[in-house]
Formats: C-alpha cells, sequence, structure tokens
C-alpha cells in the first residue's frame, strides 16, 4: 500500500483576494466556518477509495482517503501501482499536488543529563528579560501555543495544575482516530520542551495555554507529512471556540529534514510543497512557526527551518557564544542567512519524567530543540501584552528587539531572542 497527501499549491489568501482585507480574527472565523469540502470526493469514489474521517474509519483500509478540512488536503491509501496512477491523473490539473509521505526527523539532543532536581529552580539570564516579565506580571496569558513533539507528561510536577489539550497521532492514522487522552510521553523529549515554554518552575511563559500533537515516535525520533497535517489541522480546529479567535498562536517544531536526504527533482517539489502547507498557517491564519535549524553543525540546516515562513532557530550558550553542532548557512531557498535568530540551548534544566513512584524527574539537555521552545516562550512573553503580535508582524518584532551578539549572521542570525 502506497501513502500519499495531496497539499494546496497556494494558500487561500493567495487565491480568495477578499480574505486579505479581512481583520485575523474575522478570517479565521471565515475560515474555520466555511472550511473546505472535499471537491474530488466523487471522483475518488469512482476510483474505488473510500472517504474515511478521523471519527470513523473507512471500511476497505487498503484504499481510501482522508479530508483535511483546515488544512485543505487529502491522505490517500491506495493499494497498487494502477490506482496510484489513476490518483496522479485526478489531481494532476487540480489545485493540489502529491507528495510521498517523508519522513521527517526530530534532531536527536546534543548532550541529555537526567537529574532529580531539589530546591530552587536556576532563573533564565538576566540578558533573556524572562525575570524582568514575569516581576511585571507577563507571563504568557492569553496566547496559544501549538507543540509537534514526543507528547507531554501532563502529569510531571511542572504541569500538575495546567489543562494541556493533547491529541496522539496514530503512526498509520488514516484508519485510525485521533486519541484526546490525559497527555503523557514515553520519550521525554517533548515534557522538556514544554516545560521550557510553559514549565511552573521553569517555563518562560508559564500561562501560556498548551497545545500538544504527539507525532513522534519515542524508538526512532521519527514522524511523517502525513502525522504533521493532521495534527495541525487539529490545531486549526481549535479557531471554532470564539475565545480563540483574537489569540495569538505559535506553532513550536524541532523536526525537519535535510536536502540530501532526497534527490531532485523530489527535493524540489516537495520542499515547495511542506513551504505551502506552511504558509498557509501564516497567511491564512496568521500564526508564526518557530522551527529549530538542526543540529548538523555549520553549513547545515534542515527544512523547514530554512524556509522564509518560519521563525528559524540556532542555539548559543550561557555566554552568548554559538556552540558547534548548531545548524546555519544559506538557505538552499532564497539564499538568505540562517538561522534567524538564536536561543539558549546548552544545559537547559527542564522537565523530563516521572518514576513509578510518581516523583518527577528533570534533565539538562543541549540542542537545537532546546533553543526553540525558548525562543517560543519569549515570542509567548511578547504576545501576551500585545494581541496585535501575530504570524509575521511578530517573527519581525522578535527580530527586532533580539540583543545582537558578537558572532556571524550564518551562526547567530539576528542575536538572542530576549523579552524586553
Amino acid at each position: 500500500m502506497s501513502t500519499f497527501i495531496a497539499l494546496r499549491r497556494k494558500s487561500r489568501v493567495e487565491t480568495m483576494g477578499t480574505l486579505s482585507t479581512l481583520s485575523v480574527e474575522d478570517r479565521r472565523a471565515r475560515l474555520v466556518n466555511n472550511a473546505a469540502s472535499p471537491e474530488l470526493a466523487d471522483e475518488l469514489a469512482g476510483l474505488g477509495l473510500e472517504q474515511s474521517t478521523l471519527e470513523e474509519p473507512a471500511a476497505d483500509a487498503q484504499s481510501n482517503f482522508l479530508f483535511l478540512e483546515y488544512v485543505d488536503a487529502y491522505v490517500l491509501n491506495t493499494p497498487n501501482r494502477q490506482k496510484n496512477e489513476q490518483v496522479l491523473e485526478t489531481f494532476e490539473h487540480s489545485a493540489y499536488h502529491i507528495v510521498p509521505d517523508v519522513q521527517l526527523f526530530l534532531p536527536k539532543p546534543a548532550r541529555l543529563e537526567r537529574v532529580r532536581h531539589r530546591g530552587r529552580h536556576p532563573a533564565w539570564p538576566v540578558e533573556s528579560g524572562v525575570q524582568l516579565a514575569h516581576r511585571n506580571g507577563v507571563t504568557g496569558d492569553g496566547v496559544l501555543v501549538g507543540v509537534l513533539d514526543t507528547g507531554c507528561d501532563a502529569d510531571h510536577l511542572e504541569f500538575r495544575e495546567k489543562r494541556i489539550d493533547f491529541r496522539y497521532v496514530p503512526l498509520h492514522p488514516t484508519p485510525d482516530t485521533l486519541r484526546d487522552v490525559r497527555g503523557f510521553d514515553v520519550d521525554g523529549h517533548g515534557t522538556h520542551v514544554c516545560g521550557i515554554i510553559a514549565g511552573r518552575n521553569v517555563g518562560i511563559a508559564p500561562n501560556t495555554e498548551l497545545m500538544v500533537a504527539s507525532i513522534i515516535e519515542s524508538e526512532t525520533h521519527r514522524t511523517n507529512l502525513v502525522r504533521l497535517g493532521i495534527a495541525l489541522d487539529w490545531m486549526l480546529s481549535q479557531f471554532h471556540r470564539e475565545e480563540n479567535l483574537s489569540k495569538p498562536v505559535i506553532v513550536s517544531m524541532s523536526l525537519g529534514l535535510k536536502p540530501e536526504w532526497l534527490q531532485p527533482p523530489d527535493l524540489h517539489k516537495l520542499v515547495e510543497d511542506i513551504r505551502n502547507l506552511l504558509s498557509l498557517l501564516v497567511k491564512d491564519f496568521a500564526i508564526l512557526p518557530v522551527v529549530a535549524i538542526g543540529n548538523d553543525g555549520s553549513g547545515n540546516m534542515r527544512a523547514p527551518g530554512y524556509f522564509p515562513e518560519t521563525l528559524s532557530v540556532g542555539a548559543v550558550d550561557f555566554n552568548h557564544e554559538p556552540v558547534e553542532w548548531s545548524g546555519g548557512g544559506s538557505s538552499p531557498l532564497d539564499g538568505e542567512t540562517q538561522p534567524d535568530i538564536v536561543g539558549y540551548g546548552v544545559g537547559i534544566l527542564s522537565s523530563l519524567e516521572r518514576d513509578q513512584n510518581n516523583q518527577s524527574f528533570y534533565a539538562r539537555m543541549d540542542g537545537t530543540s532546546m533553543a526553540t521552545p525558548y525562543v517560543t516562550g519569549i515570542a509567548a512573553l511578547h504576545a501576551s501584552m500585545d494581541v496585535t503580535l501575530n504570524g509575521n508582524i511578530l517573527r519581525h518584532h522578535l527580530i527586532n528587539t533580539a540583543l545582537p551578539l558578537q558572532a556571524s549572521t550564518d551562526r547567530v542570525g539576528a542575536g538572542l531572542a530576549r523579552f524586553i
């Protein structure tokens, strides 16, 4: 069986000019209340593909399609080469482009030191502005943060008093359902990331509202494009709640692929389609994607970190020195220097896991996967002060307020993200 995903070639703002004249709140409401319908459903049914939903699987798991109404995309499962060719012909002159369900990888932490933390948690450096924000009562209220990672242990000491909207996206999601359960994490990476953003004691913006999608497998640190699309579709569905329409929304991602993993022309087409998917977040819904540039060293970077639609994040230590494993260089898309900005990514203390006695453990980790939630937390502080800081506006605000550092831009971008 082959799995594909059909993604829009252009965002709806680009194809529906009237949307661009609406306020962020009105545009979000229009898009979720008039979500796209599967216009190719009849043609796919004619080919023998049965429509499935996240609530009700298709009877024939070997030949079906799933329509993601908010990202306006199709997940297609076909049983043989002949059926593949027929599906490709159906989409050839449509508003969608079919790409394979490629794998994306979490950049493994450069170091992990498990600790049982006691006493006071160390404060974030003065230069970060976190202490200043907290003294002034700025803790991320009114901001939604989506996290795409290995999950989050909702019963860790850092989160026991916090409601976390959590979904587990199954490994083979088309015939199954999204699991609406209390947050869990058998790896610890996602719990560490969530703690940096919104942990009660160690978090930068502890009052932010977390939406966590578990899409990365703990054994392999892999995910795929279909699971990413389903997770983003679920996050966008949250705009059905009227109270969310005006909130700044940030999505933190520590996943990607390196260009050398694919061969032209597949690389070019795939990168463009993933870029269009993230462009939909920015242009249609005014969401800011914050993405790790990767732990592959100078001259290397991972997509979607180097996309112009994302805020790409590299790592520095607490002396503001770039670390050797932090990625950077010239984007293969537009030649722009990456990363856009940096965050603290060495020796970062945050939540990790619990033992059988329900004791919470912490860990110090190194990686751009730690720098990314740091930047996400700083972004949440800024957005909680001004709800008009959405999407690209928030991106530029973070870059313009960054602390300049004494290193080349291909190592630190505009500098250290900070709250001022």
